[in-house]
């Protein structure tokens, strides 16, 4: 911090030296403050991706293939309790049984990108204070 300097009264000189086009983020928290040369718009656009799958693997699992896992598992309990079943004896056995690996397979995936969630409040909340900064910055140049 070698730019910054404290005139005699102690007040920060820094500020009053800074170019007017240059965002000043001092008065803003340490975990949102934006920093130079990082467009927010963009990280947020990617962390709502992130979130986005998330949901709709979420409401895959819990919405549409929550009927399979749950036959899969009566499928599973059936078997043991009979000891002559064999399976895919239906006559889309093999395609039934994909599907069944399919979901089974998907459980749990919606965990992967869940981190995506807090991180799209926090940058949401970081791109608040960056828009207006700039904003401030834009509208002191067209007063210029």
């Amino acid at each position: 911090m070698a730019s910054e300097s404290t005139a005699a009264d102690g007040s920060n000189t820094a500020a009053i030296n800074s170019p007017k086009n240059v965002p000043n983020f001092s008065h803003v928290p340490w975990p949102v403050r934006p920093r130079d040369g990082i467009n927010y718009d963009f990280v947020a656009t990617l962390y709502l991706i992130g979130s986005t799958l998330a949901l709709s693997f979420y409401l895959l699992e819990t919405k549409i293939l929550a009927p399979l896992l749950v036959e899969n598992d009566v499928d599973a309990t059936t078997a043991t309790d009979e000891s002559d079943s064999t399976i895919g004896t239906e006559e889309n056995g093999e395609e039934g049984n994909a599907w069944k690996e399919f979901a089974s397979g998907m459980q749990g995936m919606y965990f992967i990108f869940a981190p995506f969630v807090p991180c799209l409040l926090w940058s949401l909340l970081v791109r608040y204070f960056w828009l207006k900064e700039t904003k401030k910055i834009s509208l002191d140049k067209k007063d210029n």
